[in-house]
């Protein structure tokens, strides 16, 4: 939002801003959650798959390695374990993971390299392994050595020789070490499915399948190998959440103050007005007040205009509203009245007799106690005997009707004429007609418009110029932009007239020339 727009909305209260701040804070905490929750979730599920893509080929190079020495040593069942046994004990040693290699012959378990010569049928002790297969694999809690591990029996029958093969006995213990020793965070654990059974690493025994969590998992199948991997990891750990609010939450609150302090700001017409007062933005322009008897130029009403350096030309309607509200408006007077007081040693020089110099001063200029100082520095300031002082005072901001006569009083007595402005606009212009003594009534452009027109408010303006005659009261015309309007104005006995029809507000060097020749014009004229 811009100056003007600021102006025009008055400055939005701070309140209002702390209620914007908190919702584009909110909206940012929502979206920075969505977002942040979103890469990270995308992020953790790529890696999830990175880990699973590792797992995947080492199970299926650890088998490969497995098979390829079980299918060596079924070459051996033919000899007797006393000659293979050395062989068979190596390579249970350097195999990885592996407790115990046994040959089978016939169907019976002969050689181990655990425990040297046996004779027990392979199908005892093996129930879950179907020995009729290629090759089988199968979950079984313990061994008859080590009864309380799991251990995983995987069978490898000799190609050509339906009861001769190789059973693998493999320790648990550190398969998951070596599975999940890959770089990653966030998993929860593995489970390994073979048939209906598995085993999870965070559970001592075996379970079934149904006894699995059923989300939240990555699955792996190993080659053709008949068992699978699951790795349990969720795609948003309770970590993500925890620091994602915990970060947008913080980000928030410096995104509210951030907001917050950059509307108080942007929107900060007080602190515009008073850079644009030191850095000489605001200037005055003359709009020329005509006698309608003479039809001459015989005052200037002096206007404060504001030209800021980016937001160009500010309307006066707005900033001087602001001004009264904000209590700004007592230095904004001060600073036009030694504007005016500086043109018009020059201005004195466009009139050949007394002439009228107005500015508008507001009630809430005259309740505070620098009100006479600054009068009378400013009368004093204006060249000796050059101008009638005429004060504007609007009826915005209705003002004490006890003090406003006193204050009344204490102008007149310094020769400081009074006016009414935008007479009728008010709720308390009778009250001022009654309780006041006043010099001039200034009737406001809304009135001067509705003449010759059929509205509402075209019988108030007989009415108040009936009223200004009978009261004996001068009048000023403002906003006069036909010669329709001035002559029905000038035939109802007002006493002045202003407006676009003769002068919008000038500038000093402009004025002086339009003076000097709207005067020697009319002069002219009346000859």
């Amino acid at each position: 939002m811009g100056l003007k727009a600021a102006l025009t909305h008055s400055v939005l209260p701070k309140r209002r801003y702390l209620k914007r701040s908190l919702f584009f804070s909110v909206l940012f905490f929502i979206l920075f959650t969505l977002i942040t929750l979103s890469v990270i979730k995308a992020n953790n599920i790529r890696e999830q798959n990175e880990i699973a893509k590792r797992t995947e080929q080492f199970s299926a190079r650890y088998f490969h390695q497995l098979t390829d020495s079980m299918r060596r040593l079924g070459l051996l069942t033919a000899e007797p374990c006393a000659s293979v046994a050395r062989e068979i004990n190596r390579d249970a040693a350097f195999s990885v993971g592996v407790r115990d290699f046994q040959l089978v012959r016939d169907g019976m378990v002969f050689c181990s390299s655990a425990s040297g010569n046996q004779n027990v049928p392979a199908n005892t002790t093996l129930r879950e392994i179907d020995f009729t297969q290629p090759m089988a694999v199968s979950l079984q809690m313990g061994t008859a050595a080590v009864p309380n591990r799991p251990v995983i029996i995987v069978w490898q029958r000799n190609p050509g020789s339906p009861d001769d093969g190789v059973i693998a006995t493999l320790e648990l213990t550190l398969s998951p070490y070596m599975l999940f020793s890959q770089p990653g965070t966030g998993y929860r654990g593995f489970a390994l499915l073979v048939g209906n059974a598995a085993l999870l690493s965070t559970e001592e025994g075996l379970v079934s399948l149904n006894e699995l969590p059923r989300s939240n998992y990555t699955e792996i199948k190993a080659g053709d190998y008949p068992f699978t991997i699951r790795l349990y990891s969720p795609s948003l750990t309770a970590d993500n959440l925890r620091f994602t609010l915990l970060g947008g939450l913080l980000l928030s609150i410096f995104v509210c103050t951030l907001i917050y302090h950059s509307y108080l700001n942007r929107h900060n017409v007080e602190k515009e007005i008073l850079r644009g007062l030191k850095n000489k933005e605001f200037f005055v322009e003359y709009q020329p007040v005509i006698e309608s008897r003479s039809m001459k130029i015989t005052g200037v009403e002096a206007l404060l205009r504001w030209q800021h350096p980016i937001e160009g030309r500010i309307p006066p309607d707005l900033f001087i509203a602001y001004a009264e509200t904000q209590g700004l408006i007592v230095q904004l007077t001060q600073h036009m009245m030694a504007l005016v007081a500086a043109d018009a040693h020059e201005l004195q020089r466009a009139f050949s007799d007394k002439a009228k110099l107005s500015i508008n001063i507001s009630p809430h200029h005259m309740n505070k106690v620098s009100f006479h100082d600054d009068v009378l520095n400013f009368v004093e300031a204006l060249p000796e005997n050059a101008f009638q002082v005429v004060f504007e005072i609007t009826e915005r901001g209705m003002i004490d009707t006890e003090a406003a006569i006193r204050e009344f009083n204490w102008l007149r007595r310094h020769k400081i004429e009074i006016a009414i402005d935008d007479f009728g606009t008010g709720h308390s212009a009778l009250i001022y007609l009654e309780k006041f003594t006043l010099d001039y009534l200034k009737i406001d452009r809304g009135f001067v418009m509705s003449i010759d027109q059929k509205t509402l408010i075209a019988p108030v303006l007989d009415t108040v110029l009936r009223l200004t005659e009978e009261l004996k009261l001068k009048t000023v015309a403002e906003g006069v932009e036909t010669h329709q309007q001035a002559d029905y104005l000038r035939n109802h006995g007002v006493t002045y007239l202003q407006g676009f029809l003769y002068s919008k507000p000038l500038g000093i060097t402009v004025l002086m020339d339009f003076i000097r020749d709207f005067n020697e014009k009319e002069a002219c004229y009346h000859i």
